[in-house]
């Protein structure tokens, strides 16, 4: 079972400004860099109105999850964000089920 974070913050627009872009940069590389051995960050896209950022390789999803809220933290975007746990089934790889991690709110409706 492969388990991944995706990232997401709101866009202006369904394919975002210039700020947008380089707040998703700006994610990419706070994410490279507070990770260390819990995931490995992937690039980010907009598209539908989001910036999206997939952490692949999550070994710990807590571990994994601490990191991307740090990194959040100090770009200020933690207020804005959502997390979602990735899982990929192993027989297939598109039986993909996701579960919101953060907010902690989100998460309690999903419940």
């Amino acid at each position: 079972m492969a388990l991944a974070l995706v990232v997401q913050l709101p866009a202006n627009g369904p394919f975002g400004t210039d700020d947008d872009f380089e707040l998703c940069s700006r994610l990419e590389h706070a994410l490279s860099a507070a990770l260390g051995a819990a995931g490995e960050c992937d690039r980010g896209r907009i598209e539908a109105g989001r910036i999206c950022v997939r952490v692949e390789a999550v070994v710990e999803p807590t571990d994994a999850l601490r990191a991307v809220k740090d990194a959040l933290a100090h770009l200020g975007a933690l207020h804005r964000a959502a997390v979602l746990l990735e899982t990929r089934g192993t027989d297939d790889p598109d039986d993909v089920e996701r579960q919101p991690l953060w907010p902690v709110a989100q998460t309690a409706r999903v419940a």
